[in-house]
Order: structure tokens, then sequence, then C-alpha cells
């Protein structure tokens, strides 16, 4: 039977080249999102707020499907800085960006134990190196790679987790973040292209590639680890 991959956020820049990637590699892509996951072998819309219905779906995928994967790419990002942020943006935060995916597990992770299975969230530079005005996505961002180390933990051996955490990827997101500079916006992605120690913005594609090596045989003695897809941008001092 050929093995299956969920995959949330399913209908995003990273998401899509994560179901052409995984459909590529062999794997039957199963999207999860709340828009339509063109790319996706078989795409489910859930609201991953809604945890009965996600952990439900999680079960019946389990029963059909022999899982490789779960890769946890869903994430918000409500716009304000520390105390200018509502409590249902924060609450919404919380359950898409790092409780959906234990949701999943609880329902899965039988069935990733016995196909050798992992779990790969995706995490962002802002875990570590930030800048005003994300504090919402950034703190779940870094509990998100809290929730790997600890996980790996208690998953392992029969289930590897680890996580990727991308820079800056050229998705219709960040260009949309862009085009708010508006006649600066050129010169403010030159900025960045500069900072970056390999002179550009990533694509998504290159995102996928890492998520495909750690789901694979290649990285079979990798867990509990986060793997920065930033193209060197956080090995610069940002005080040079």
């Amino acid at each position: 039977m050929t093995q299956a991959v969920i995959i949330t956020g399913a209908a995003g820049g990273i998401g899509t080249a994560l179901c052409q990637r995984m459909r590529n590699d062999g794997y039957i892509a199963i999207g999860i999102d709340q828009e339509a996951a063109t790319e996706a072998d078989v795409a489910l819309r859930i609201d991953l707020r809604a945890f009965e219905r996600l952990i439900d779906a999680g079960s019946k995928l389990a029963k059909e499907y022999e899982l490789k994967a779960v890769i946890h790419n869903a994430a918000v990002q409500p716009p304000g800085g520390a105390g200018r942020i509502s409590l249902r943006e924060w609450t919404d935060a919380l359950r898409v960006n790092v409780l959906a995916v234990d949701a999943l597990v609880s329902a899965t992770r039988v069935n990733l134990a016995v196909n050798d299975g992992s779990v790969v969230a995706i995490s962002s530079v802002h875990a570590r190196a930030t800048t005003g005005g994300l504090t919402a996505y950034t703190t779940t961002k870094s509990a998100l790679e809290g929730w790997v180390r600890s996980a790996a933990l208690d998953l392992g051996p029969t289930v590897r987790v680890n996580a990727v955490a991308p820079g800056a990827i050229d998705t219709a997101k960040l260009r949309e973040g862009f085009a708010r500079w508006g006649a600066t916006a050129e010169k403010r992605k030159a900025i960045l292209r500069e900072r970056t120690a390999l002179g550009r913005i990533g694509e998504p594609g290159e995102v996928a590639g890492a998520v495909a090596f750690l789901i694979g045989d290649d990285a079979r003695f990798v867990t509990g680890t986060v793997l920065v897809v930033d193209g060197g941008a956080t090995a610069r001092l940002g005080s040079e």
C-alpha cells in the first residue's frame, strides 16, 4: 500500500510545495486547510481550531491509510505587540500554531509508529530572533519548538519528531507583507537579500526539500531537532 502524509496548511505557498514534493516522492498527499488544497491528492477543509473534528479526521485517516508523516505547516500570525493582542487572537494562535499538531498526533501516533513514521512541524526563525509587533506568532513558534523537543522524547523510539524553521520564503503571504510598504518595498527586499548569506529569498520547494529529508530514511537518527532553512540570515549578528 502507498504510504500517506498529512499536511496542514496545505493551500498556502509552502503547503502547496509540500503537497507537490510528497506526491513526487511517491506518497499520497492529504491536505488539511480551511481553503481548497488543490495540489493534495485528498483535500479536507477543516478549521484547525475545531479540535474534535480534527481528531475525528485524524482517526479516520489512520484507519484508511498507512501514515508516514504528519507535517504541521498551518499557522496564523495576528499582528500586535505585547499587551495589544486580544485574548481571542492569543487563543487562536495557540490552537492553530501549537495545539493542532498535538491533536493530530493523538489520533495518528499508533499508525505512525507502525510505519516508522515521523512528525515535522514548520516553525520559523522568529522562534529565536524576531521583530516587534509579532508577539503571538513569535511566542507560539517558540512553544512549537518546545513541543518538538518534548514530543521527540515522548514518542521515541518509534516516531521521530523534528521541526524546520524557514526564514524569508517567497510566498504570497511574504509578498503581501512587502506590498504594505508601498514605494519602499523594493528597497526593503534588497536589504533583506543583502543581510542573507546566500543573497536571496528562499523558495517554498526548498522548505519542502528539508521536510522530505527529515521524514526520509537518511534522517533515521535525527529527532528532537530544528533544521533552519534561512539562507544564513540568523548567522548574522544583529548589532552589526
